[in-house]
């Protein structure tokens, strides 16, 4: 399916925040409740439209009312984008926003072993001690799981693991996933500056 064809009906809006918030125009509001921020976007498009969510990259969803609620701590910073289109069979998967995620998705399949409980994700950063993070319960009749991360640091190994429990608590094999390095920060700009000494200006160009 051609991108293109997606592009007349979609219009893509970004929303930087660090706590305390500063918003950058009057199409966003907010509203915050401890950790529960609830942001609205002024669309453009007439209903029917369709809103995918972005948070720090990842996509979180869609709804058909231009609110959505995230769950950030206190004192953290995020990045929320929206992307408003009439198009229903849209890809948001397609058109991801530029910036590499800073946080990681979990997919797995459910364990065959009818004595599962619960899953336990595991996140070890630097190749030191595996840090229990959340514990999703198994659901009767699901085939995957899936679970977002809080926002990971710039620069650093993480190696990811899901372990299945029973219903005492006891662990399984767990689902081990390599260690990759998250890297987000951009390559810094290449420029030269030549100062003149009869206006003593400096001139900076980019290559």
């Amino acid at each position: 399916m051609p991108i293109n064809r997606h592009l007349p009906s979609l219009l893509r809006r970004q929303l930087f925040w660090i706590l305390p918030l500063a918003l950058p125009d009057d199409r966003y509001t907010l509203t915050r409740l401890g950790e529960l921020v609830v942001v609205t976007f002024a669309g453009s498009l007439p209903p029917p439209a369709f809103y995918h969510w972005y948070l720090d990259g990842v996509h979180v969803g869609v709804t058909t009312a231009p609110t959505r609620q995230f769950q950030i701590v206190e004192g953290d910073q995020a990045r929320v984008e929206v992307v408003e289109t009439a198009d229903p069979d849209f890809d948001p998967y397609q058109n991801p926003p530029a910036a590499y995620p800073a946080r990681k998705t979990l997919w797995w399949a459910r364990s065959t072993d009818a004595e599962t409980a619960a899953y336990r994700i595991e996140r070890q950063a630097d190749g030191g001690d595996w840090t229990p993070l959340a514990t999703l319960p198994a659901v009767a009749g699901a085939w995957s799981y899936s679970w977002i991360s809080e926002r990971l640091a710039d620069l650093t190994n993480y190696a990811w693991r899901v372990v299945p429990l029973d219903a005492l608590g006891n662990a399984g094999e767990p689902l081990e996933l390599d260690a990759e390095r998250l890297v987000r920060t951009p390559d810094a700009p290449l420029f030269a500056a030549d100062f003149d000494p009869a206006t003593r200006r400096v001139t900076f160009d980019d290559f």
